[in-house]
Formats: C-alpha cells, sequence, structure tokens
C-alpha cells in the first residue's frame, strides 16, 4: 500500500513538473505547429509538435521566460511562473504582407505561367538519390530567374522519395535574394505553411497564391525546414537500385541492396557539380540567425572537422570536380507574356567568334549576381580568356560591338594580343575597386531588366539577361 501511495505521488509530481502545453492562434484557437520556443535563461529550445504541444519542467524553469516565435505570428514572451494557471497560449497573427508593386495583370492572355527550377525528378539508379536533414533545420536552394523579369509566385513543388516517413511533416520558406550576392536575404512568406507526403515518390504542391510574393528578376531562395516524424524513431529503410559489378574481365549488373537512416521526410535530390551550385545552396541550423553555405555546413556539422581543417576541405572541394546533391525543388510563377524591349545587342553568333570560338562556362565565370559578373570579369582576364569576357559577359548598344571588333583587330595586328598587359591590369584594378566598394545602394532600377551601377565617380548600366547578368560595354579604356 505504501508503495502504490509513494507511486501515485511521484505521477502527481511528475505531471505538474512535466507540462504539457499547447500553443495555439488567438484568433481561430487552432493549434500552431512546430512553434520554436526558447528558454531564455537557460538557453534551451524545443519545437513544438504537428498539434502545438511541447513539454516543460514548470519546476526546473519556474523563474525563467519564454520566448515563443513562428512564422505568420508576432513573437511572445512570456513568465514560466505563468503557464501554472493555463496549459495554452495564444500566438497573434500578424497582417497578410501585400505586393509592393502590380507586376502581372491577371487577364486573359497578358500573362504566362512558367516553372523555374528543377522539375525532373531524382534519378534512383544511384545509391543515394534522396536527402534528408534534422528536426528544425533549414536548407535553402537557389532558384535562378531565367525569364530575367518580375513576376508573381503561384506553387512550390517538392519532390518526396518513399524513403523515411513520406508523411513526415516540413515546412516552406521563401526568402528574396540580394543583387549584390547569391544568399538567403528577408523572408517573403507570411505564413506558416506546413504540408506532408502520403507515400511517396510524389510531388507535393505548396499553394502560395493567397501569399502574393513578387519574384524579382534574379529568382528567390526556397527553404524546406525538415520536422521528425511523430515516431520520432530513426527509420532503416531499405534501398534497393541498380549497379554494375565487375568480375574479372565481364561485367554483371546486379541489384545492391542498401540500409539507410533518419528521422523525418526524405527529399528527392539530383547530383550535379559543385562548381555550378556553389552559392545556391545554405543551411540554417535550428534556432540559429547564421546562414552557412554549403560547404561549411559539410565541413563543421556532417564531417565535424576541426575549424582549422575547413579551410583546406573547402580549398579541396573547389579544386575538385565534387558532386553535390540539389533537392528537386521548383516553382510555378506568373510573368507577363511581353518583355521589355532593350537597347542591347547580343554578341553571340557574331563576329566575336571569328577571333575565337568559346563555349559557354558558368562553373568557371558564374554570372547569377553582381558580385559573380565582376569577379568573373576579373578571372577571365587574368587568365587571358578575354574574348570569352567580351562575348559572354557583356552586352553592347548600338554599333559599340563594330567598334570592340575593330579596336582588338586593330591590337592584334599591332601587338600579337588582343590587349596589352597594361591595359588588362588597368582593367582589373578598376573591377577590383568596383567589388571593394559595392553596396546595395550603388545599384539603381531603371527597368525590367536594366540596373545602373555607381561606382568610382562612373555609371556602368547592367542587364539581367536569361538570369546573368552582363555589362554594357561602351568603351573600353
Amino acid at each position: 500500500m505504501f508503495k502504490l501511495l509513494t507511486l501515485l505521488v511521484f505521477l502527481i509530481v511528475h505531471g505538474y513538473q512535466f507540462a504539457q502545453i499547447q500553443i495555439i492562434d488567438s484568433l481561430s484557437s487552432e493549434p500552431v505547429p512546430f512553434t520554436h520556443i526558447r528558454i531564455v535563461k537557460n538557453n534551451k529550445n524545443v519545437i513544438s509538435n504537428h498539434d502545438g504541444y511541447f513539454y516543460l519542467d514548470t519546476l526546473r524553469f519556474n523563474d525563467d521566460s519564454l520566448i515563443i516565435s513562428s512564422i505568420g505570428f508576432e513573437t511572445k514572451k512570456i513568465a514560466v511562473n505563468n503557464l501554472h494557471s493555463s496549459s495554452k497560449i495564444q500566438l497573434i497573427p500578424k497582417q497578410q504582407q501585400q505586393l509592393d508593386e502590380v507586376v502581372v495583370v491577371q487577364k486573359k492572355g497578358k500573362y504566362k505561367l512558367k516553372k523555374l527550377g528543377i522539375t525532373k525528378t531524382p534519378r534512383k539508379l544511384f545509391p543515394q538519390y534522396g536527402m534528408t536533414s534534422q528536426n528544425g533545420t533549414i536548407q535553402a536552394v537557389y532558384i535562378p530567374n531565367n525569364y530575367s523579369a518580375p513576376g508573381v509566385l503561384k506553387y512550390v513543388n517538392v519532390y518526396i522519395t518513399d524513403q523515411g516517413f513520406p508523411n513526415a511533416y516540413f515546412r516552406i520558406h521563401v526568402y528574396d535574394v540580394s543583387l549584390l550576392e547569391i544568399k538567403p536575404g528577408k523572408e517573403l512568406t507570411s505564413s506558416n505553411i506546413v504540408e506532408s507526403g502520403t507515400k511517396g515518390n510524389e510531388w507535393v504542391q505548396f499553394d502560395l497564391i493567397d501569399e502574393r510574393i513578387m519574384i524579382r528578376e534574379n529568382g528567390c531562395f526556397v527553404g524546406i525546414e525538415w520536422f521528425e516524424n511523430t515516431d520520432s524513431k530513426p527509420y532503416q529503410d531499405t534501398l534497393i537500385y541498380k549497379a554494375t559489378v565487375n568480375n574479372g574481365d565481364y561485367h554483371k549488373d546486379t541489384l545492391v541492396t542498401e540500409v539507410k537512416s533518419g528521422y523525418g521526410v526524405v527529399l528527392g535530390a539530383r547530383y550535379e557539380l559543385y562548381q555550378n551550385n556553389k552559392n545556391k545552396i545554405w543551411y540554417k541550423l535550428p534556432f540559429a540567425g547564421e546562414w552557412l553555405k554549403w560547404s561549411v555546413y559539410m565541413a563543421k556539422y556532417k564531417h565535424e572537422l576541426h575549424d582549422s581543417l575547413i579551410p583546406y576541405f573547402m580549398q579541396q572541394v573547389d579544386m575538385t570536380d565534387h558532386s553535390i546533391q540539389v533537392p528537386c525543388i521548383n516553382i510555378t510563377a506568373s510573368f507577363p507574356k511581353v518583355k521589355a524591349e532593350l537597347n542591347y545587342t547580343e554578341p553571340q553568333n557574331q563576329k566575336l567568334n571569328q577571333f575565337e570560338n568559346i563555349e559557354e562556362d558558368l562553373s568557371k565565370y558564374p554570372q547569377s549576381s553582381v558580385v559573380e559578373l565582376f569577379s568573373s570579369f576579373i578571372a577571365a582576364f587574368e587568365n587571358d580568356d578575354i574574348i570569352y569576357a567580351l562575348k559572354y559577359l557583356c552586352i553592347y548598344r548600338n554599333n559599340e560591338l563594330e567598334t570592340m571588333i575593330t579596336i582588338l583587330e586593330d591590337n592584334y595586328t599591332t601587338t600579337g594580343n588582343y590587349f596589352s598587359d597594361t591595359v588588362k591590369n588597368q582593367i582589373i584594378k578598376k573591377f577590383n575597386e568596383i567589388l571593394e566598394n559595392l553596396s546595395v545602394d550603388s545599384l539603381t532600377k531603371i527597368d525590367s531588366q536594366h540596373y545602373e551601377l555607381k561606382a568610382n565617380n562612373r555609371i556602368f548600366n547592367l542587364f539581367i539577361v536569361d538570369g546573368k547578368w552582363k555589362l554594357q560595354i561602351i568603351t573600353f579604356e
């Protein structure tokens, strides 16, 4: 009898000590799923489940306070000792954001829908065609705007494999991207948008029409925030894939079995060169404010390298033809049917080919941002790839292309080079000075794809063409 009473007292104390608390919407009284809760003094963090519930040791943290935040709601701070009277915490919804400019006329025949990002399904013949992460971690993937015109986001589509827990929930985020560098910026989503798959090997669509998010000329980032399955158990999924086995002098196709493990949804992914994506995949850890580039995240948290080894790891990745997994994510956006008429001439398939027939190489000379453009100019001139720079990094006004070709012909006839070392060094120096003093305030939007850059007491005209930044050449001094 004494043991039963002791057990009963323990259960009562335990029940009060570990209180179950629910986060709800103050207007609808509906639960707010996957809310971030920070315990201030003890610097501990927890994420509520899909029904808004979390457990808290109210006796241990009685003199502490909580900071509760969720996308689409006002952040709330509450003292723990105030929770004894109620098991629910109400969050106040924020007002829905509005477009700051009308970019699409929603009339029949005036706009069209276009998909941007990876629209192909993952290739299952690879041993690892899916990717997962830990609870609350966000992976943001850059979606370039190849249409190079402002549009309005309609849907986000994410491919879910049949590995792990296809029915686990995950949250969608959409971020703006800086004109200067490829990195997640301001969050554009204003609602707590959570979805899940069913059986896997399917596209999960997020309807963002009511969000009224504007996609700028240089694209956006789509972030996926992982959450653990309600079972919270590591899954043991058997993955079967085709492979070729070398057996002496002949090759044999066979089926290979591999066991994978994880905690939540597994996104479909495709392998792409790191050189093409090194600035386009970023991670944010739970309750962290800093974004980490893919290479830094892998070095620190996947390989757990010492800080002194991280620069070496990044250098090795840069020097090799390393491939990385890029999630199968795409967006559907509406764009005006008629593009703005721009006053420039494209140099491709014109007289620059008479000098050298060069293929475009975006991995070596990327152009997804203003910083990348000028960095590529510097690299091209340092590598003597001058014709490449003039052909792929530039556009021309009126008869400037003819003038440039005349200069090249005269220089080559006289000196045997397109530009002298003195001129090349002057150009490299000017581009470096531009990069050193570059800021968002340096750029002024002129029209749909045209920007003016004020730098070093000069004005440069920049254009976004098919998702790539280009410099309009007037004279090359």
